[in-house]
């Protein structure tokens, strides 16, 4: 008899997970709470727009995800994004980041672009630091820490804060080395210093653009895997919601849509307070960080010439943003697409349920791009929410018999760290 797969969850991770399993055999079902696939990758449509719900591009640190849209007939129509650098405002201050470096740690501090930011002398202090002893890196070091030890303050908080507190909405002081990778601190072990790490990776990056997106919507690549899961035999049901789950005699029995489906192996891709509450004998999950993100079509000629580049970071709570991309001036499909407006997102950490953050878009969009556009100007808005903005990775994504984590379940997060997971398995 077939093995009874029942995956939860209808985003990229179970999508994956729901085709290898039916690949090798087995009776798949996949239950999705809403009525679209994709979660963090789906479309919004505004103002006639097929646009990017959550997710716009990936990233080419590894070549997981090039490779599944290429498997997936999406090939001729990955695109980068255009080159120019991104902004970052502060409150007295705006610059654009230097185009060389790894999670902004400059490789070479005494080059132009990094020492207008932050002045001759920390440049030169920073330049030192390959000279100066490692000492201990523990596995739970936090970047914040280490960039501050051995290249200062003003790298930590003038370089690499914005590029990676826009990523994982999280202080830098509070995010460990090992979430980026895990394998990290080893590296800087080998490597022998910050700017050595940083440089070795550079090396390794892939040629080109360190994203990739799709166009018309990097979406289009969950819409090609629903397809793909559907004809390697996998049942996709949208609109049902599993409500609880329970192991009795050696089998998972779900409470969905008003009855019950019987499985041998349950997985769950779904975030972890949610998985939480389906498996209560699963471990609490750390506190939820919950983020929207804003997004405005805008009749606005005074951005033709992209003044910020392709997006903006916002430090020490100069808007309640902390992030903006300019989406047409970033990818050529939207500025196509858009006929002369412009599409920009704005990211937030949410504080507060009830916080009207659409009415601060526009005013922070004006503050990060530098203009002062009306209210007028706004042809059409659209807030998304997103849970789980920054999980931490699970120490054992089989916890139960026949219970598989898989995605923000498992603590991934990006497309290239869930795609990747999937890959060895395929």
């Amino acid at each position: 008899m077939a093995e009874r797969v029942l995956v939860v969850g209808g985003g990229v991770s179970g999508l994956l997970a729901a085709r290898r399993h039916a690949r090798a055999g087995a009776v798949v079902t996949l239950l999705e709470a809403g009525d679209g696939w994709g979660g963090r990758v789906s479309p919004l449509t505004l103002a006639g727009l097929t646009l990017d719900a959550g997710a716009e591009s990936f990233a080419t640190r590894t070549p997981s995800v090039e490779a599944l849209a290429r498997e997936l007939g999406l090939g001729a129509e990955l695109v980068t994004p255009t080159r120019a650098p991104a902004w970052v405002v502060t409150p007295d201050r705006a610059y654009p980041l230097p185009t060389t470096g790894w999670l902004g740690i400059p490789t070479r501090p005494l080059l132009h672009d990094v020492r207008r930011i932050i002045g001759w002398g920390a440049a030169a202090d920073a330049a030192l630091e390959r000279s100066r002893p490692l000492g201990e890196v523990r596995d739970d070091a936090t970047v914040g820490g280490l960039v501050r030890a051995r290249l200062g303050d003003p790298v930590a908080d003038l370089l690499v804060a914005p590029v990676l507190q826009g990523v994982y909405s999280r202080p830098l002081d509070d995010l460990p080395l090992a979430a980026i990778d895990p394998t990290l601190p080893q590296q800087l072990r080998d490597a022998g210093s910050l700017l050595e790490l940083a440089s070795r990776r550079r090396r390794l990056a892939p040629a080109g653009a360190s994203v990739m997106g799709v166009r018309g919507g990097i979406w289009r690549l969950t819409e090609a895997l629903a397809e793909s899961a559907r004809e390697a035999g996998v049942r996709l049901v949208r609109g049902t919601a599993a409500e609880s789950a329970e192991r009795i005699d050696g089998a998972w029995r779900v409470r969905a849509g008003g009855g019950t489906l019987v499985a041998d192996t349950l997985v769950l891709a779904v975030p972890r307070p949610a998985a939480q509450r389906l498996v209560p004998d699963l471990p609490e999950p750390p506190e939820e960080r919950r983020v929207a993100l804003a997004t405005l079509v805008l009749d606005a000629p005074e951005l033709d010439r992209a003044p910020r580049g392709t997006g903006v970071l916002a430090l020490d709570g100069v808007t309640r943003a902390k992030a903006l991309t300019h989406a047409t001036a970033k990818w050529r499909w939207v500025r196509d697409a858009a006929r002369g407006r412009h599409v920009v997102r704005l990211s937030y950490a949410i504080r507060d349920p009830h916080e009207d953050l659409l009415a601060h878009a526009l005013p922070d969009a004006n503050r990060l791009l530098g203009v002062e556009l009306p209210a007028d100007r706004v042809v059409a808005s659209a807030l998304v929410e997103w849970p789980d903005a920054s999980p931490a990775r699970v120490s054992d994504a089989r916890p139960l018999p026949g219970l598989e984590l898989v995605g923000v379940a498992a603590g991934l997060s990006g497309l290239a760290a869930i795609v990747g997971a999937e890959t060895p398995r395929t």
